[in-house]
């Protein structure tokens, strides 16, 4: 079943910016460029390490919610698929050097429209290399210890991470989104509009109408560049029928509803 959550790279604001302002349009190209060359490495990663336990996600949602952005929604849109003058990047066709090599061309008007100085492009493979080809220091570090990524997050220290966010039922953005959340740390958005259609899609509870307050919300979000959402993985649950009484497990599981709502029902061999 799918998990109830999403995997993706995040970036602060405050410390990947130009100048002193990281809300200003030179700030979110640079971002923009550093995202667009991250995002064309999603298919084969996402393919290669889960293959079809996970799918690639262009919003920073788990598509388990009602709130998420379907491919049929008018405006959906593939995550950091156009350029700098808002055109399309890729066309249909593509071979996959070929998208790699569109992206950094891309990345590039990104990071001239920031203000910086940058020359011509290679092709390669990585978005690390990728990024040092066109001018960008990528440094990858590994960390073994989780807790020491957290603890530089919530200090507001990280540059760009990956993690992956737990989600709940109801997809409030106020913790994650909000300029006054409390996870605000790892993002440092201060949006007042974005702030606004939180507060308003917290007002209410029409679902339809919500849903269009979220999509304008997540638009917000890709313009200020600071998430790259990458996967959305399926959770696997596995059963011995030695032991347990198939026909007494829940039969149709899903992301909101599994064996353990109705453990009382399970019975041993």
């Amino acid at each position: 079943v799918d998990n109830l959550g999403y995997g993706y790279v995040g970036i602060n604001a405050d410390n990947v910016k130009v100048g002193d302002d990281g809300s200003s349009d030179a700030s979110k190209n640079l971002r923009k460029g550093l995202a667009t060359v991250l995002a064309v490495y999603r298919d084969v990663c996402i393919d290669s390490y889960y293959g079809k336990w996970a799918n690639v996600i262009n919003y920073p949602i788990s598509d388990t919610s009602w709130a998420a952005p379907k491919v049929t929604d008018a405006g959906y849109q593939v995550a950091f698929s156009t350029d700098v003058n808002d055109n399309p990047i890729y066309t249909d066709g593509m071979s996959d050097e070929e998208k790699y090599a569109a992206a950094k061309q891309a990345a590039l008007g990104f990071f001239e429209a920031a203000g910086y100085t940058v020359e011509n492009v290679m092709m390669c493979t990585l978005a690390s290399d990728a990024l040092k080809e066109i001018g960008m220091e990528l440094r990858v570090t590994d960390i073994a210890n989780a807790s020491d990524l957290f603890s530089q997050m919530q200090a507001g220290t990280a540059e760009l991470f990956a993690a992956a966010w737990q989600a709940t039922v109801d997809p409030d953005m106020y913790q994650i989104y909000h300029s006054q959340g409390t996870s605000n740390y790892n993002y440092d958005i201060k949006d007042a509009k974005l702030d606004e259609i939180i507060m308003d899609a917290r007002s209410i509870t029409d679902q339809e109408a919500r849903t269009l307050m979220y999509k304008d919300a997540l638009d917000i979000v890709m313009d200020w560049a600071v998430e790259v959402p990458i996967y959305q993985r399926a959770n696997c649950f596995i059963f011995s029928t030695e032991r347990i009484k198939i026909d007494t497990l829940t039969p149709d599981m899903t992301t909101y509803w599994n064996w353990m709502n109705d453990v009382e029902r399970l019975e041993l061999n």
